[in-house]
């Protein structure tokens, strides 16, 4: 998990249209950060960033009204960190982030391979953090590329 302080960090309304925002925000980010990374990483990071988000909205009191969720991202040579906090659970249906553990079981499945897929774009470099008061879930991933 990242453990620094956040080179860049905003809070989202709890709503779909703001999982695009999100998305627009990583990739600005990366494209006038200080360094420079290849494509590929953009673009997962941004795949991560539209997964964690929407999960944010979807399970969490964050899709709630007046709900919202907070990105924070670090960039360093060869390597970015992406947090996204929710609220917690929601009252009518608390859950916990979790990975699943069969991305192929079920292909008529329509939900519940997100972070399956974030763990597989940042090859398990990924996790959550469940305190033990609820108050949020904050969901991690960490993209490297080799240095030049």
């Amino acid at each position: 998990m990242c453990r620094h302080e956040a080179d860049h960090q905003l809070t989202f309304a709890g709503r779909p249209a703001s999982v695009g925002v999100l998305r627009d925000w990583v990739a600005r980010h990366l494209r006038l950060g200080r360094h420079d990374y290849p494509a590929r990483l953009t673009d997962d990071l941004v795949i991560c960033a539209s997964e964690m988000g929407t999960n944010a909205i979807r399970h969490s009191r964050s899709g709630l009204p007046g709900g919202v969720f907070t990105a924070s991202m670090w960039q360093g040579p060869g390597c970015v960190c992406l947090e996204v906090r929710d609220m917690g659970p929601r009252p009518d249906t608390p859950s916990v982030p979790h990975i699943s553990d069969s991305m192929s079981a079920d292909f008529t499945c329509e939900s519940g391979r997100g972070l399956g897929f974030v763990a597989a774009l940042c090859d398990g470099r990924c996790g959550f953090t469940v305190p033990p008061n609820p108050r949020g879930h904050t969901v991690w991933c960490e993209l490297r590329t080799p240095l030049a």
